[in-house]
This record gives structure tokens, sequence and C-alpha cells, in this order.
């Protein structure tokens, strides 16, 4: 048998709003990281380095396609809030 969950309107914009802190969280990791990168750049650049730029354009890589598919996460979230409103305006 399927049980209900109640879900309130109100923790959906608690955690739309724990999803856009993260996304300013995770753009601001992408930025340290550039920045991170261009210092270590001016100070040497041997084998090592390579390497690291290699993680690092990886990493930004892995972070600009994380962004989109969370903010596509919050416009779903922000539909469903508001058919549960809808819905408890009509019970």
């Amino acid at each position: 048998m399927n049980d209900q969950i109640d879900v309130s309107p109100q923790a959906i914009i608690e955690l739309l709003r724990s999803i856009n802190n993260n996304i300013k969280q995770i753009n601001g990791l992408g930025e340290t990281l550039s920045s991170g990168l261009k210092a270590l750049g001016s100070t040497f650049q041997d084998d090592g380095y390579k390497t690291i730029q290699g993680y690092i354009a990886k990493t930004k890589n892995q972070v600009s396609e994380a962004v989109p598919d969370m903010k596509k996460v919050m416009e779903n979230l922000a539909e469903y809030a508001q058919l549960v409103m809808d819905s408890r305006k009509h019970v």
C-alpha cells in the first residue's frame, strides 16, 4: 500500500533556497579554482602544473555542467510547490 507524504510548500521553498545557496557556492568554487591556477601558473610551471591544470579543467567542466542541472531541479521544485499550493486551495 502506498502511503501519502504530506509536503508543505514552505519545505519546498526552503529546499529551493538551499539549492540556490549551493549554486552560489559551486560558482564560487569555479572562480576559486581559476584564480588558484592562475596564481600557481605565475609562480612556476613544471610537469606537475600540467597535471594540476588538467584536474582543475575537468573539475571546472563538472561545475559548469552541474549548475544548469541544479537550476532545472529548482524550476521543477518551484512548479511542484505551486501545484501543492493550488491543490490545497481546492481541498
